[in-house]
Order: C-alpha cells, then structure tokens, then sequence
C-alpha cells in the first residue's frame, strides 16, 4: 500500500513541475477546438436528431456555453493522455523497469491508438447514438410526447460519449502495455474477469443516461467484446516472448 501511496505522490509532484507545459498545451487545443465548435454542432444536428424533433435555447448563453463545453471536453481529453503518457513513466522509473524499444514500436502504438480511438468515435457517432436516440424517441411520442431537446444537453451528450467510447476502445492496447512493461500480467486479468464483467456493467449503467435494458446492452457488450479482445491480445503477446527467450 505504501508502495501506491508513494508512486502517487510523485506523479503528483511532477505534474505540478510539468503544470505550465500542460496548461500551455490545453490553452493552445482550447483555441483551435474552439474554431470547430460550430462545426460539430451543425453536424451533430443533422446526423442525430430524430425527424420531428427540435432543439430549443432556453438561455441567452447556452449557446456561447455549449461551444465552451465542447472545446473544454475536447481539449481535456487532448491533455489527459499526456499526463497518463508522464504518470506510466514515472511508474516504470520508480519500479526500475527498463523498456529498450524503438521508435519505430511507439509510432506503430500510436497509429494503432489513433485508429482505434476514431474506431471507437465512429461506433458511438454512426451506430450506437443514432439507434439509442430513435429508440428514446419513439418510446417518448409512443406516450404522447413531443419530443423538444435542449441543444445544450442534446449535443453535450453525443459530443461526450463519442469521446468517451473512443478511449473505451483503446482498453485492448492499453492493456497490452502494461503487460508488456510487467505492470499487469495475464493471470490476473484471468482471475479478475467477474469483477472486470461488473466494472464494464456499472460503466454502462453510467454512461448511458437512460436505465433501461436496451441502452445497458447496446453499452456494455462493446465493452465486454473490448476486454475479451485484450485477454487474448496479452496472451499472444506473452507466448511470443517466451519463444523469443527460448529462441
């Protein structure tokens, strides 16, 4: 326990060191994020919105404060894989683990992340959100509703999951990682696999606005795929280097 007491305050101590290089580089991504904000509300507006449904204002700022939202949460999720990127170096240091790899591995894991991430935006983007928001809004005029959506809410909410199920999808590489540097192994993911099945459950549960079955399932399957995906991504990748030690 001391052990994760100590690795935490030094990555508290060196994000404090690094807080001028991180505030610069959100402050710079707040800025061109904020060009596109317009942008994306449009295009959120015509892919997403159900046919007979309208997006109302109900203050003179929501709009001015949507943008803001918009660059801010795009701008964080910019900033908070670098500091992840600082944390897992200072980790590797303090536990004296050496990792002699390429450049060229870190360029492959990162277009590899990279194409995961807009695989995971584009899952949420075109397939999830289009069938969960129909599905809401069919079961609304079914009561007798008409359906009138705050943009604020309406676009904040599609704009924060795509993101979020964009990181989702990097759990298998992520993984892979850290089992490649020793900080987690494989027969622990094994033996963990229930209490990983009730995390991936309760993460659905608070992603998705709505409790029912459907929007439960249509979240958490990805997302226990996502991990059975990442066993067998850690257990290939331990058989390889055991043969190479072999070898």
């Amino acid at each position: 326990m001391e052990s994760y007491f100590g690795d935490l305050s030094a990555i508290i101590t060196t994000l404090r060191k690094k807080v001028i290089l991180l505030f610069s580089i959100f402050f710079i991504t707040f800025c061109l994020f904020w060009g596109v904000t317009g942008t994306v509300i449009n295009s959120i507006k015509t892919d997403l919105l159900p046919e007979g449904a309208k997006l109302v204002y109900v203050s003179p700022l929501e709009i001015m404060l949507l943008k803001m939202k918009i660059a801010l949460v795009l701008s964080l999720f910019t900033v908070i894989p670098i500091m992840l990127y600082m944390a897992l170096k200072i980790i590797l240091q303090r536990k004296n683990i050496q990792i002699n790899i390429d450049s060229k591995f870190w360029l492959l894991i990162f277009l590899v992340m990279l194409i995961i991430f807009v695989g995971g935006v584009s899952y949420a983007y075109f397939f999830m959100l289009p069938l969960f928001i129909d599905y809401l809004y069919v079961d609304a005029s079914a009561s007798g509703v008409v359906a009138t959506y705050s943009i604020f809410s309406f676009i904040s909410f599609a704009v924060q999951t795509s993101i979020i199920f964009g990181f989702v999808f990097e759990t298998p590489i992520i993984l892979f990682l850290l089992n490649r540097f020793g900080l987690v192994q494989y027969s622990t993911l094994v033996s963990y696999r229930k209490h990983i099945y009730i995390i991936c459950l309760v993460v659905a549960a608070f992603i998705t606005p709505s409790p029912d079955i459907f929007s439960m399932v249509l979240v958490s399957i990805p997302l226990l795929i996502l991990f059975e995906i990442s066993l067998i991504i850690v257990r290939i990748s331990n058989v390889g280097r055991k043969k190479n030690k072999t070898a």
